[in-house]
């Protein structure tokens, strides 16, 4: 089971999917994503993503596609809650997010199994 302290640090999105009621699975922001998760030493998380132009999303895809939120980070086992402090999406502030995590050495997926699922890579300190 992962901690607070084994998510500290940078965390590059490399994939998103999402299913739908009946299972079919889908990429909401594309097959290449761009993102990151920063969870630091206040006990915050910090997450942004969106479309990539890299992928070919215009400027505007982006845009449209872009997350934003942070808040007060807790962990309690396989169970990830954060306290969203202010973010894009007006409908989030103030409310508890919480999803289940996976910690596997550097990946880390944190989501809601069945609807929708990030997976991140564990940036390399320099």
């Amino acid at each position: 089971m992962a901690t607070a302290s084994d998510l500290l640090g940078t965390w590059r999105l490399i994939a998103m999917r999402a299913w739908s009621p009946d299972g079919t699975e889908r990429r909401p922001i594309g097959d290449k994503p761009i993102g990151f998760a920063v969870f630091d030493t206040t006990g915050r998380v910090f997450f942004q993503i969106s479309k990539s132009v890299a992928e070919g999303a215009s400027a505007d895809e982006v845009a449209k596609s872009f997350m934003a939120y942070f808040g007060k980070v807790t962990v309690n086992g396989d169970q990830l809650s954060t306290a969203v402090e202010s973010g894009n999406n007006r409908e989030d502030i103030g409310t508890t997010q919480t999803r289940t995590i996976t910690l596997d050495g550097d990946t880390l997926t944190i989501g809601i199994p069945g609807k929708i699922q990030a997976t991140l890579r564990r940036e390399a300190k320099s």
